[in-house]
C-alpha cells in the first residue's frame, strides 16, 4: 500500500505539471487573440476571436477548479499516510477518477487548440 501512496503522490506532481503547462497555452493563445483584437478585424472575425477568449477562459476556470480538487485529494493521501484515515479503497476510487477526469480534460482541451490552429491558419496565415 505504501508503494501505492507514493505512486499516487508522483501522478499527483505530473498533473500539476500537466496544469501549469496547459495554462501557459492558454496564455500564449489569449496573447495571440490579444494581438488580432489590435488588428480591427471584421465582425465576424471579431465573433470567432471572441468564442475562443470564451473558451479559453471556461478551460482556465476548470483547470483551477481542478487543480484545488487535486489537492484535496493530494491531502487525503497525505492524511492516509500518516494513518488519519484507513478507507484506502475510497481513496483508490477518488485517484481513478481524478486520473480518468484529467485525460477526459486533455482530449477536451486538444480539440479545441486544432479548433484554434484550424482558425488561425485559415483567417492569418493568408494575411501575413
Amino acid at each position: 500500500m505504501k508503494e501505492q501512496l507514493n505512486q499516487m503522490h508522483s501522478e499527483h506532481a505530473e498533473w500539476q505539471l500537466r496544469i501549469k503547462e496547459i495554462k501557459s497555452q492558454i496564455q500564449k493563445c489569449n496573447n495571440q487573440l490579444s494581438e488580432m483584437v489590435m488588428a480591427k478585424p471584421d465582425a465576424d472575425l471579431l465573433a470567432q476571436i471572441e468564442h475562443f477568449q470564451n473558451q479559453f477562459t471556461i478551460q482556465r476556470e476548470v483547470l483551477d477548479i481542478m487543480r484545488h480538487d487535486f489537492k484535496q485529494h493530494e491531502n487525503a493521501i497525505e492524511s492516509h499516510q500518516r494513518g488519519e484515515m484507513n478507507q484506502f479503497e475510497k481513496l483508490n476510487q477518488l485517484h481513478f477518477k481524478s486520473k480518468e477526469r484529467l485525460d477526459e480534460y486533455n482530449r477536451i482541451f486538444s480539440e479545441l487548440k486544432d479548433e484554434f490552429s484550424s482558425f488561425l491558419q485559415n483567417n492569418f496565415a493568408s494575411q501575413t
